[in-house]
């Protein structure tokens, strides 16, 4: 009889020997079945001894009828390979009857295969999907990615002022009739006339809310610092926008919804060459006006950036920028420079809304924008029912007005571009 050292060699050599046989494509189910049933007769053996050689060793120790039936059983099924698995697998013997009733013979075997420990390629819950795949630490980066948003520029065009009241009211000269001529002697003088008006100008407000859990506050300061900044921009964002185009309270009565203005001047460009020169023409032209007819020095120029770039590709009859080029002053002269100026003006190039017209004026000198209050942040647990939510609503907001002294200081240009 095989020693149990011997008993268990052979049952890993036979088990190698029945794997080897299912694979071989060379052999016929026949000679499979054939060869299968050889090897199960010394695998039975084997397992015998191995049993046998263990109940000794049980017996030798001392023990029970019963924790011997158990301990042989365990080491039956412990001494089984993959080949006695093979051969008493129901996927086995189920092909084996598909077979002698003439179907395609499909072997597959129920031993499990232990997959390959990786980390995956795919993500689910910010892990990869692999067996090991959850042990892998991201590289955490510190802050957050913030969206852009365009530059707030239209408030510090304006001159700044503060107010205590709800309204800004002025006395405005709307009208001087000069009737002064020369007189003779003892003639009658002509009367000359002067019209006054108060203008009122009402101080709005833009506001918003945002609403954060307790526990955020509690668990993620950082993040909430970031939110009250976000209330604070979100602010300054809108009045960027409602000091041009703010149609009155509860906001900002905005520029250009004033009355007053020089006339607008259309102007139709092309991208062709010289075809800029209307425009920039155009915008000159409306310099001269603001000059002309309401004695102001324009200070600043306000255009979006799709009409600026139409100016600054603009070329004259023989290819040159006007502007300058990409690497030289204008005409191939100087260093090229990236001040925005046009005309000698500042120029402020913003995607702020302008109805895609193009702003001059002398902002200093005829507006000025009022704040009220600067912008503040509140947050409270006491709105609707933030208390029973553990919710807490911050808000924000900030009161301003903007006065339009002389809308004549103002003028705007129209350009069509083909």
């Amino acid at each position: 009889m095989p020693t149990l050292l011997e008993s268990k060699n052979g049952m890993r050599s036979l088990a190698l020997k029945a794997q080897a046989c299912v694979d071989n494509a060379e052999m016929t189910q026949a000679e499979k079945k054939v060869e299968l049933d050889k090897l199960e007769v010394d695998l039975k053996t084997f397992s015998d001894s191995i049993a046998m050689w263990e109940q000794a060793e049980r017996l030798i120790k001392g023990g029970d009828a019963a924790d011997d039936a158990k301990a042989e059983e365990a080491a039956i099924q412990r001494a089984k390979g993959i080949g006695q698995q093979v051969v008493e697998s129901e996927a086995y013997r189920n092909a084996l009857v598909a077979k002698s009733n003439g179907g395609r013979f499909a072997y597959a075997t129920e031993v499990k295969v232990p997959g390959i420990i990786d980390e995956g390629t795919t993500f689910a819950n910010g892990f990869p999907t692999g067996a090991a795949g959850a042990t892998i630490m991201p590289d955490y980066l510190p802050g957050i990615v913030e969206l852009k948003f365009r530059k707030l520029l239209i408030a510090d065009l304006f001159a700044q002022g503060s107010t205590s009241s709800n309204q800004i009211s002025y006395v405005k000269e709307t009208a001087f009739n000069n009737s002064a001529a020369g007189v003779a002697e003892k003639g009658k003088k002509p009367l000359s006339d002067d019209i006054v008006a108060r203008v009122v100008e009402q101080v709005g407000k833009i506001a918003h809310l945002m609403k954060m859990t307790d526990e955020m506050i509690e668990d993620a300061p950082a993040f909430r610092s970031f939110l009250e900044n976000r209330l604070m921009f979100g602010v300054k964002l809108k009045e960027d926008s409602e000091l041009l185009v703010g149609t009155g309270y509860p906001s900002v009565p905005g520029l250009l919804g004033r009355s007053g203005f020089q006339t607008d001047i259309a102007a139709a460009g092309t991208d062709a060459l010289g075809g800029a020169t209307t425009v920039i023409d155009a915008v000159y032209k409306q310099i001269t006006a603001i000059r002309f007819n309401a004695f102001v020095e324009p200070d600043a120029i306000v255009i979006d950036p799709l009409n600026w770039q139409h100016v600054q590709l603009g070329k004259d009859l023989n290819g040159q920028y006007y502007a300058g080029g990409p690497f030289m002053g204008s005409y191939g002269n100087g260093q090229y420079t990236n001040v925005m100026q046009f005309w000698g003006l500042k120029t402020v190039v913003t995607p702020a809304p302008l109805s895609s017209k193009i702003v001059v004026g002398g902002f200093q000198e005829c507006g000025q924008v009022f704040r009220r209050s600067g912008i503040t942040v509140e947050l409270t647990n006491s709105n609707v029912d933030d208390f029973e939510n553990n919710l807490i609503t911050a808000r924000g907001e900030e009161r301003l007005a903007l006065a339009i002294y002389r809308a004549g200081g103002f003028g705007t240009v129209t350009p069509t571009w083909t």
